[in-house]
């Protein structure tokens, strides 16, 4: 599910946040993003879940797959699992 809501930082004029779940799966042949419904997206990754370099890759497919602009996306909870919330803010 997506929560979209609008909130003023300190540094930024206006941003816009969204929360996204993804699913990551670890050490496959082929990376990918698919969204399995609105606000919910699958990830492959092609690396082991060792030192967040899983989350890490996840994070930038993940970008990629947004399209390009001023976006800052970081994982809010399931660092550990494959499970994840993640919050996507974008500038305006």
């Amino acid at each position: 599910m997506c929560f979209p809501s609008i909130g003023r930082g300190f540094d930024s004029p206006i941003s816009h946040t969204m929360h996204l779940k993804i699913t990551v799966t670890t050490e496959t042949k082929k990376e990918s993003v698919r969204e399995k419904k609105a606000g919910e997206y699958a990830v492959a990754v092609s690396v082991a879940p060792e030192r967040g370099l899983a989350n890490a890759r996840a994070l930038k497919l993940l970008r990629a797959h947004l399209g390009p602009s001023k976006r800052v996306i970081r994982i809010v909870s399931g660092h550990h699992s494959p499970h994840k919330t993640v919050l996507v803010e974008e500038s305006v």
